[in-house]
């Protein structure tokens, strides 16, 4: 689980750091960063979405902070609330 969790988040994060600074401070809970937390069961969490319908929502997600806001709460998803915000490499 720590193997795949780093290889969709601080791997990529770190790999892209230098071209994108904002990167420097994502992919890893510590003091100074800035997190968006995934609380999920690993027995449970599945992805549903498809080629044909890529907007079916995952399941097994618990709890997801994006910008210290819950998005999903309890398993809720939370559809009225949109607290991320883009990451962008300067031109």
């Amino acid at each position: 689980m720590l193997d795949a969790i780093a290889k969709t988040v601080y791997l990529p994060a770190k790999l892209l750091e230098e071209t994108v600074p904002k990167l420097k401070k994502k992919g890893r809970l510590q003091v100074g960063m800035d997190a968006d937390i995934a609380i999920f069961d690993p027995l449970t969490v599945q992805d549903r979405a498809t080629y044909e319908r890529p907007n079916q929502t995952s399941v097994g997600m618990k709890h997801v902070l994006v910008n210290g806001k819950f998005v999903i709460y309890d398993g809720v998803l939370d559809t009225k609330t949109f607290p991320g915000q883009a990451i962008r490499r300067a031109a």
